[in-house]
């Protein structure tokens, strides 16, 4: 399950973006990712938060809140998918395809 979840569209982008801070609120993982819709980040996060890659905290009152994410040690360690797969393709896609 995980691999389907990482393969989703902005995941790889949200979890490196929020690797590379402490925690973000919604509004600024989406003005780092301008080309998703603010709907899809959201789905995106919530599915990331159902799978413990992320965590979340409110702060503020009902109608004036904020929600915080930051990378778990799950999300951490599904970052190695993504270096693998790099390495793979520098190591055996760069002269073409294999047969």
């Amino acid at each position: 399950m995980i691999l389907k979840l990482i393969n989703k569209k902005h995941v790889k982008e949200i979890l490196y973006l929020l690797n590379s801070a402490d925690e973000l609120y919604f509004a600024e993982i989406c003005k780092n990712i301008p080309e998703a819709h603010n709907g899809s980040i959201n789905r995106t996060l919530q599915e990331l938060y159902d799978f413990k890659m992320v965590s979340k905290r409110e702060e503020g009152t009902a109608k004036l809140s904020k929600t915080f994410y930051s990378i778990s040690i799950l999300g951490m360690e599904s970052l190695k998918f993504y270096e693998l797969e790099e390495k793979l393709e520098e190591k055996y896609c760069t002269n073409g395809p294999i047969i």
